[in-house]
């Protein structure tokens, strides 16, 4: 599948022709691009405390220009945890997307959303999964970019009574 999608770009377009990142992965790169260390909070049950989790960032815009890719690793559980971020900004959508993996669950976890006027606000509509119940639940992430070298990013998903509720948190560090 995918040579045939090679071979279509060779026979019908010439290079001259092929799109080119654009502002908005330009952004993506400066914002992103780089070597974190993180502390999560996630709020899996709102009676209890917060389980806590530490850990690193790699990230790094590539494939051509067009996507970020960031490598997480930490400690969730008292276990390894490693997790795997994409995210473009879709010329055709006019929309930022991406996907999730991580070790903890078999699930692919992808977003859309958009930025504020500011470029500092990114608010994401992901289709995820209740970890309780493995069913499809709709959330929101919002990633604040709150200077050159420290973002966090906010987790929101329907709680038992329907309601919106935060489920977590991650601050995050550039590496000097």
């Amino acid at each position: 599948m995918k040579l045939i999608a090679l071979i279509a770009v060779a026979v019908f377009a010439a290079p001259q022709d092929m799109p080119k990142p654009g502002k908005e992965h330009e952004t993506l790169k400066n914002q992103f691009e780089g070597e974190w260390t993180y502390e999560a909070k996630f709020f899996m049950d709102p009676s209890q405390p917060p389980q806590e989790m530490k850990g690193t960032d790699s990230a790094k815009m590539g494939y051509g220009g067009w996507w970020l890719t960031s490598e997480v690793s930490g400690d969730m559980f008292g276990q390894p945890f490693h997790g795997r971020w994409t995210m473009t900004y879709d010329t055709n959508k006019k929309k930022f997307v991406g996907s999730w993996i991580d070790s903890m669950m078999p699930v692919q976890l992808t977003f859309e959303g958009d930025v504020d006027a500011a470029g500092k606000v990114y608010t994401l509509v992901v289709d995820s999964v209740d970890p309780q119940t493995m069913k499809p639940v709709k959330e929101r992430w919002v990633i604040n970019i709150d200077t050159d070298d420290s973002h966090s990013m906010k987790f929101f998903a329907p709680g038992p009574d329907g309601k919106e509720r935060n489920t977590g948190e991650i601050k995050y560090k550039r590496k000097k």
